[in-house]
């Protein structure tokens, strides 16, 4: 069995990886940033609202997490995003199927 593996050498010139570009003198740098629409918000919200018209949750409730989703969205840059969703999922769990589809959106 061999080695698994990528490798790639340059000589001079510019190599490309991906959406990577690196020419003479640059510095590759390859970050994963996460952001939120404002349109995933608003269904976002929009489904907050409905579980809670429906009684399925309580105003004070539904504040709470709209308070901390804001302190969420106030993050410049929102570094930690996703793991920042996946803790509202699990203290927020009357509103576990809105906060999937938000998480699915920042993640995809």
């Amino acid at each position: 069995m061999s080695k698994s593996g990528i490798n790639i050498n340059v000589s001079g010139g510019a190599a490309v990886l991906g959406n990577i570009s690196q020419g003479d003198g640059n510095h590759l740098d390859n970050n994963q940033t996460s952001h939120i629409d404002s349109v995933e918000m608003q269904q976002f919200y929009r489904a907050l609202e409905s579980l809670v018209a429906d009684n399925q949750a309580q105003q004070a409730d539904y504040l709470a997490l709209r308070a901390d989703m804001q302190q969420l969205l106030k993050q410049s840059p929102p570094e930690g995003t996703a793991e920042a969703l996946k803790v509202l999922y699990e203290k927020y769990a009357w509103a576990a199927t809105p906060l999937k589809a938000l998480l699915g959106a920042v993640l995809a």
